[in-house]
């Protein structure tokens, strides 16, 4: 297997044509799923990986026994599915409901969380002093708004649309505490619609939740054997 592999990005489009092409012939090598990571593989009888396509993020999950991507495909629609973008930093979240692509809806979110001096965060601070001070309850109070305010849209927009895919970035903690407030986000952790954005974010806002969007709508193909090339059989 090649160490520098030959990259290349498709539009969702193009993605959609790829994937149809493999649906309609015999290969002389195994494509397997890998569900978590939203990816295809094209392994060869000494199980050298020939190939990678990680698929756009708003198509659905790829099936959990591998032996059903065939399947998967034929079922697949040129239509983009409706997604919903989640990212989340302490103090800044932008969300944003997609239809046909493109932003429908959208809302970011800011909340003063953090103590300036040493840029800690409220909820961390909190375990080890200044329960008491002023500045320390309004950014603990800020902190439960933050997120009873992304879970009260998230929720809104559950009830108004229909959300196929959900596309998200945070860390462990803040998803933790995402799922700590009151309301409830409008899907379960292990939810098969939800997938994590494989990409470095920024601090989220309208133009960074564009930028991701712009990412997960995309394909990627990794090419590491070139006599293999899925597109010049």
């Amino acid at each position: 297997m090649s160490d520098n592999p030959h990259i290349e990005e498709f539009s969702f489009e193009e993605s959609i044509e790829f994937l149809f092409s493999l649906r309609e012939e015999e290969f002389p090598y195994r494509i397997e799923a890998e569900r978590d990571r939203h990816r295809l593989h094209a392994i060869d009888e000494e199980r050298n990986t020939l190939w990678e396509f990680r698929l756009p993020l708003p198509l659905s999950a790829l099936p959990l026994e591998r032996t059903e991507w065939r399947n998967y495909l034929e079922d697949l629609e040129e239509e983009i599915p409706n997604f919903v973008i989640v990212l989340i930093q302490l103090g800044a979240a932008a969300l944003g409901y997609f239809e046909d692509g493109e932003v429908y809806i959208h809302k970011t979110i800011k909340k003063y969380m953090k103590r300036h001096k040493r840029g800690k965060a409220q909820i961390s601070y909190l375990k080890t002093r200044g329960k008491s001070k002023a500045g320390s309850r309004i950014r603990l109070a800020n902190t439960v708004r933050f997120f009873e305010e992304i879970n009260e849209k998230l929720v809104e927009w559950s009830e108004d649309f229909e959300l196929e895919k959900i596309c998200f970035s945070g860390t462990a903690q803040v998803w933790g505490l995402l799922f700590q407030s009151n309301p409830l986000p409008p899907f379960e952790k292990k939810d098969d619609r939800l997938v994590k954005v494989p990409m470095d974010v920024k601090v989220p806002s309208f133009e960074e939740m564009m930028r991701v969007s712009d990412f997960i709508k995309k394909g990627r193909l990794s090419v590491h054997q070139l006599t293999y090339h899925p597109l010049e059989r």
